[in-house]
């Protein structure tokens, strides 16, 4: 189950992030077109044999491959700073227009999750129809919307009152932020396993009494049948 989440794992997350630091200035662009290629053809291939399509990986590699080939030019640090304070924008402004149509990019990631541990999309769709996970996603949202807009907003101050030379100033405050956001939407996340567990658990047990009271009733019928043959010898 699990050697299908570390593939996704890999392809969509680690190796994006990997190659687009990587130091290489001179082959860095037949690098990342490498990269996707190889990202398209372990789309296909999970696609067609595993019947599934990792929408929130294919997202995440896609966005932050182009981030990085418009940032690729940049002039200085400064420039890259603003680059990635727009970015931080857009995506906040992006995830609140996509929740005007009902749609849930944690939900999608979730999903995706479920998917590649080897879960039906019956048992997806009917886990995350349930209205504690709906509720549960939605503030998650909600707060990585407000993470995105506090530093934002830090950025924005920052590049406007200290310019080129000392805009790193608030550079501690903006991780001592982003710490505290991130430590309440682990605790989030913990929340929506923890109830993930909990479903398990009780379908284990629901599964074990049937089990036995299935086994009870065979046992009782043999009795009687052992029974009724003594009885009529």
């Amino acid at each position: 189950m699990k050697k299908k989440f570390i593939p996704d794992i890999l392809v969509y997350v680690f190796a994006p992030i990997l190659v687009c630091n990587l130091e290489i200035n001179k082959n860095i662009s037949y690098i990342i077109l490498a990269l996707i290629t190889l990202t398209f053809i372990y789309s296909i291939t999970t696609a067609k044999n595993e019947l599934r399509l990792n929408v929130s990986g294919i997202i995440f590699a896609s966005l932050y491959i182009c981030a990085h080939m418009f940032k690729q030019n940049a002039e200085s640090d400064f420039v890259r700073y603003i680059y990635d304070t727009y970015c931080f924008l857009i995506l906040s402004i992006l995830f609140i227009g996509l929740t005007c149509f009902d749609k849930n990019i944690i939900r999608q990631i979730y999903s995706d999750i479920l998917r590649s541990k080897g879960h039906t999309k019956y048992y997806v769709g009917h886990y995350l129809s349930r209205k504690f996970i709906k509720q549960e996603f939605e503030k998650i949202l909600s707060i990585i919307n407000i993470h995105l807009l506090a530093i934002t907003f830090i950025r924005v101050y920052s590049i406007s009152t200290y310019g080129a030379r000392d805009y790193l100033i608030t550079l501690d405050l903006e991780k001592l932020v982003c710490l505290l956001f991130i430590i309440v939407e682990c605790y989030m996340v913990y929340k929506i396993i923890r109830e993930n567990k909990k479903d398990k658990n009780n379908k284990l047990r629901k599964e074990n009494i049937r089990n036995n009271t299935i086994n009870k009733d065979v046992e009782e019928k043999i009795i009687y049948l052992n029974k009724y043959k003594k009885t009529n010898k």
